[in-house]
C-alpha cells in the first residue's frame, strides 16, 4: 500500500539506510532538520500498528506501540457513547482517551471488529489512513443479516523511538471520523424509516445553509 508522496524512484531504491559512524540515515524521503522522518515501510507499520489495535487488540500490543500519554479524539467515539444525543456524559472535541493505560482499559473492553487498509499516506512523522470495516449487523430480529459497511479516516501523529527500537515511530495523537450512524443502527439507537420511495437529497440542515 505505497500512496505516500514520492520524490523519486531512484532516492526510494536507497530506503532507510543508516549511516555508519551514528551519522543520521537517509531513508528516501528526505530530512526534518533532525534525519527522523519516516519512510514508506515505517508509515506502513504504524498503519498496521493502528489497525490491529481495532482488529486483533492485546495489552501488549497497546503497550509496544503507544505512547504513555497517547491522545486519542473522535467526535465519532463520542457521539456513540453519548447514544446521539445532543449533550451526553462526553463533550463533543474531548479526548476520548487521554493515557495508554485509559486506551488500554477502554478498547481493551471492546471486540474486535474488521478493519480493512485502504490507503496509506505520511510525512515525515504523520501517518494518514483511510479504513473500512464490513460485517452482518447485529440488530435483533433481522434476517437474514444485513451486510453493514463503515468507512473513516485517521491520521496518527508519532513521536521518534529510535532506529535501533522494534518501533522506530510510537503512535502519540490519534484523530478519528468514520460512519457512526451505521453503528448507532447497529446498536438500536437509531432506527431509520427506510423506503423505496425516499429520494436522494440532502437534510434540510444543509439544504437551509445554501
Amino acid at each position: 500500500m505505497r500512496n505516500s508522496i514520492i520524490a523519486s524512484t531512484a532516492l526510494l531504491a536507497l530506503g532507510a539506510i543508516a549511516a555508519p559512524n551514528g551519522g543520521q540515515p537517509w531513508n528516501g524521503w528526505g530530512y526534518n532538520g533532525n534525519g527522523r522522518c519516516m519512510n514508506d515501510a515505517q508509515a506502513n507499520i504504524v498503519a498496521n500498528n493502528f489497525r490491529d489495535l481495532i482488529a486483533a487488540y492485546t495489552n501488549s500490543s497497546a503497550n509496544a506501540v503507544l505512547t504513555p500519554n497517547v491522545q486519542d479524539y473522535s467526535d465519532s467515539v463520542i457521539e456513540l457513547i453519548d447514544g446521539g444525543c445532543p449533550s451526553g456524559p462526553e463533550a463533543l472535541g474531548s479526548a476520548t482517551f487521554n493515557s495508554r493505560a485509559n486506551f488500554e482499559a477502554g478498547q481493551g473492553s471492546q471486540r474486535n471488529i474488521p478493519f480493512e487498509l485502504l490507503n496509506v499516506w505520511h510525512n515525515c512523522d504523520t501517518v494518514s489512513l483511510r479504513w473500512r470495516s464490513t460485517e452482518p449487523n447485529q440488530v435483533s430480529g433481522s434476517a437474514p443479516a444485513v451486510q453493514e459497511q463503515v468507512t473513516g479516516i485517521v491520521v496518527l501523529e508519532t513521536t521518534f523511538n529510535g532506529w535501533q527500537s522494534a518501533q522506530q515511530f510510537l503512535i502519540n495523537t490519534i484523530y478519528s471520523e468514520f460512519n457512526s450512524g451505521a453503528w448507532l443502527y447497529d446498536l438500536e439507537v437509531f432506527k431509520p424509516t427506510c423506503s423505496g420511495a425516499r429520494k436522494r437529497s440532502l437534510p434540510s440542515f444543509f439544504a437551509r445553509r445554501k
